[in-house]
C-alpha cells in the first residue's frame, strides 16, 4: 500500500466529464519483425511476464473515507489481463483516417477507477492487415509525481 502524493491526487481532481487524466501512446509495428509477434496473446504474454515489476499496472487506487486523506494505491488482488489487453480491429482497408477513428473512440473514454489505472489495445487491420498498432492508456496519477 502506498498514498500518493499531492501532485497524483491533484491529476485525479482536474478530471471532469469531458477531461480525462490519462496519457495515450500510438505505436505501429510491422508484426513480421517482432519476435514472437505483436498480436494479443503474445502481448499479453510479454506483459504477464514483467508485471511483477510494474507496480503502477498492478495497483488499483482506494480512497479514504470521507475523503479524510489522500488516497492510497493498493495491489489489486482481482487483477485481470484479459480487462487491460483488449483486442480491436479497423476495417478493410486499415486506413490512417480509420485507425485515427478508432483511437479517437477508445482515447475520449476515461479510464475505470476501481482497476489499475491504465489499458492497452492491440489493433489489428491497419494497412490492409500488414500492421498492428498498440496504443497504451496510461492515467497520470500512475506513471507522474510520486506514484
Amino acid at each position: 500500500m502506498r498514498q500518493l502524493s499531492g501532485i497524483d491526487v491533484s491529476f485525479l481532481n482536474m478530471e471532469t466529464s469531458s477531461t480525462f487524466g490519462h496519457v495515450s501512446s500510438l505505436n505501429i509495428y510491422d508484426p513480421s519483425g517482432v519476435p514472437g509477434g505483436a498480436g494479443l496473446e503474445a502481448t499479453k504474454r510479454i506483459i504477464l511476464e514483467r508485471i511483477d515489476q510494474l507496480a503502477p499496472f498492478r495497483r488499483r487506487l482506494v480512497e479514504v473515507p470521507l475523503g479524510l486523506d489522500l488516497p492510497y494505491w493498493v495491489e489489486d488482488p482481482d487483477f485481470d489481463i484479459d480487462f487491460h489487453v483488449r483486442h480491436h480491429a479497423v476495417p478493410p482497408p486499415g486506413t490512417a483516417e480509420q485507425l485515427g477513428e478508432v483511437v479517437s473512440r477508445i482515447v475520449a473514454r476515461p479510464l475505470d477507477r476501481g482497476r489499475p489505472l491504465w489499458e492497452l489495445y492491440v489493433i489489428e487491420g491497419v494497412d490492409d492487415g500488414r500492421l498492428i498498432a498498440q496504443l497504451t492508456k496510461v492515467h497520470h496519477a500512475a506513471i507522474d509525481g510520486a506514484a
